[in-house]
């Protein structure tokens, strides 16, 4: 099985392709970033693994595309997210988010165009986003409006494209140690988390063992919630303890 997995020096995307790298049914992994991924000295397996250089998301060269042909699946984790978007002028929020992940799924379709069989397309949205276009959002209306257009739109284009399978994830805060200030705020949030249920949140290893359990064995449904995916994450993370 050969992964794509794009936006691959962020947060999640490093948990992703340390744990794809240890996947037997995964044989080849492809990230797409804008600089070089730089894997740990404790990577398994990195002969399997490619980092493929893009200097815009919205726009694919040849080269790009060569290493997006053959793949079967696709984790989109490229995007802005709510906490960060205020430090940016909307118009680059709604281009990173939306205009890229159009492009890149345009870009992924036509490099698997004769394929026999769909590449399965997963897009990282956020917990808290709706579809529903009705009423704005009080809170970061402009922000949480466009990011249910995004899902809405990638939705349209699985359907208009027999080339791709697509699935919206929706991840709530995700927790990670990989610094002393991100494992004082996790510890914090797990402990309030007994208390109350206020900060929707997920641990980034248990995120990306969902995913790659929804990439690697099927879709269980087009949307899946963050406790969708603490329930499959914990229980792929419990058989492989």
């Amino acid at each position: 099985m050969k992964l794509v997995i794009v936006g691959g020096t962020g947060l999640v995307a490093t948990e992703l392709i340390r744990q794809s790298l240890r996947a037997r049914e995964i044989t080849s992994v492809v990230a797409l970033a804008r600089r070089p991924v730089q894997l740990g000295v404790d990577a398994f397996n990195t002969t399997k693994f490619e980092s493929v250089v893009v200097r815009d998301y919205a726009q694919y060269t040849d080269s790009a595309k060569a290493a997006l042909a053959g793949a079967d699946a696709c984790i989109w984790t490229v995007g802005i997210t709510i906490g960060r978007s205020s430090t940016y002028d909307f118009a680059e929020v709604k281009r990173v988010c939306q205009d890229c992940t159009m492009a890149g799924l345009e870009a992924l379709r036509e490099a698997n165009f004769a394929a026999q069989k769909p590449v399965k397309f997963v897009y990282l949205s956020g917990h808290g986003i709706s579809q529903d276009f009705t009423t704005k959002p009080l809170i970061m209306g402009e922000y949480r409006t466009m990011r249910g257009q995004t899902e809405k739109m990638v939705q349209e284009f699985g359907r208009d494209h027999k080339e791709v399978e697509v699935q919206i994830v929706r991840p709530g805060m995700i927790l990670s140690s990989i610094t002393s200030w991100r494992a004082l705020q996790a510890s914090m949030i797990r402990a309030s988390s007994y208390i109350t249920t206020a900060v929707v949140n997920i641990d980034r290893a248990e995120l990306s063992a969902a995913l790659l359990d929804q990439v690697m064995h099927g879709f269980e449904k087009e949307i899946l919630s963050n406790a969708d995916m603490v329930r499959i994450g914990s229980s792929v993370m419990g058989k492989e303890t």
